[in-house]
């Protein structure tokens, strides 16, 4: 297994199978201004005007509180956002990777192949019960279309 780094691009080679970081994102880039395509986190988007509001216009607070009361939440949230992904947004995302990594490996080798045996493991029991409802509820239920089948309601 060998490594090495051309410009951004680590390439990687394990026996004769060389893989870039390209390979892996398929060319895919990201945008940096829309960071929320699937609109995933709709729900957090919060605004000073959606915590705080001053109900009425004779109970108010003076013009410079609420213009730096703005500024600082607009300001705290930016930056305590920023600090905390710049401390823990790697880890996190390195924990997601092995754990989506972990759960597509149990639904891929465990969880589908489990699937497909069990529904073979049923299918004998499915033809017995189709036996059973076509033997003994079918014709009663034909019997039952045949009775009414003549029956017509009309408004007078």
């Amino acid at each position: 297994m060998a490594a090495e780094n051309n410009g951004g691009e680590i390439k990687l080679t394990v026996g004769e199978e060389k893989v870039t970081t390209a390979d892996v994102t398929k060319g895919e880039e990201l945008d940096l201004q829309h960071r929320d395509p699937e609109h995933l986190h709709d729900h957090v988007k919060i605004q000073f005007h959606d915590v705080f509001g001053e109900p009425d216009e004779t109970v108010f607070s003076f013009d410079f509180i609420w213009k730096l009361a703005f500024k600082l939440f607009t300001n705290v949230k930016l930056w305590c956002y920023r600090i905390t992904s710049l401390i823990c947004g790697l880890p996190l995302a390195i924990c997601w990777g092995i754990y989506f990594a972990l759960l597509s490996f149990c639904a891929i080798w465990c969880c589908e192949p489990y699937m497909k045996a069990y529904a073979i493991e049923l299918g004998c029991i499915r033809r017995l019960f189709n036996t059973c409802l076509n033997a003994f509820c079918r014709p009663c239920f034909e019997v039952m279309g045949y009775c009414f089948y003549n029956i017509r309601i009309q408004k007078a």
